[in-house]
């Protein structure tokens, strides 16, 4: 969860630039970490050089999507939520519904930034903001409920932050719903379960 802001001024038309995001954002799907420029700019109707002109290269494409998915996918609504939670407890439970709608729907992108981090330093310093910013968000959260009492004891907010944020980064919840078969909304449940009787106290563990 990364809002990426472009380095300078965005090139050429507006209306161009979202066609070949969108048009990128379906031959990620498709394509995966194979996602050729050419591709891209074949189905956005447009020159492989105007991609170019508009990103510089596939790792600033990867990052512009990137943010542009997160719009289009409307993360902030979905984060918005987990704040407005009553509870810490609550806000804890939202968010890994969070992590349930919203992983499915990013996954082709992230296959692909995760195979180009190895190749580009761009790339991998993008992913490491990105698992920052989620990390400081399931830090939130965790401060909230020991704020209100709730967190177990032994752990501290920080242990009790990093559990919740490794245990639903994006290769955990693609190999329970990919190869162990979980259906999401059992994923949702039972890392929810799973969560709150790791750190919740007792009394709020149900």
């Amino acid at each position: 969860m990364l809002y990426v802001v472009s380095s300078g001024e965005p090139y050429g038309d507006p209306g161009t630039r979202e066609r070949l995001l969108r048009a990128a954002w379906e031959q990620a799907v498709e394509q995966g970490p194979s996602l050729r420029l050419a591709d891209v700019a074949a189905r956005a109707g447009v020159s492989r050089q105007a991609v170019y002109l508009h990103f510089g290269d596939r790792a600033k494409l990867l990052l512009e999507l990137l943010a542009w998915g997160d719009e289009a996918l409307k993360l902030g609504d979905l984060l918005a939520r987990v704040t407005e939670a009553p509870t810490g407890v609550q806000a804890l439970e939202r968010m890994v519904e969070v992590h349930a709608a919203y992983s499915p729907r990013i996954d082709a992108l992230a296959r692909i930034l995760e195979a180009h981090q190895y190749q580009d330093p761009a790339v991998a310093a993008a992913l490491r903001d990105r698992l920052s910013f989620r990390r400081a968000a399931h830090r939130a959260v965790i401060a909230r409920i020991a704020a209100e009492g709730d967190l177990a004891s032994g752990w501290t907010v920080d242990a009790a932050a990093d559990l919740f944020f490794a245990v639903t980064l994006p290769a955990p919840w693609r190999e329970l719903t990919g190869a162990c078969g979980w259906p999401a909304g059992q994923y949702a449940e039972r890392m929810s379960q799973f969560l709150r009787r790791a750190l919740i106290t007792p009394d709020q563990r149900t």
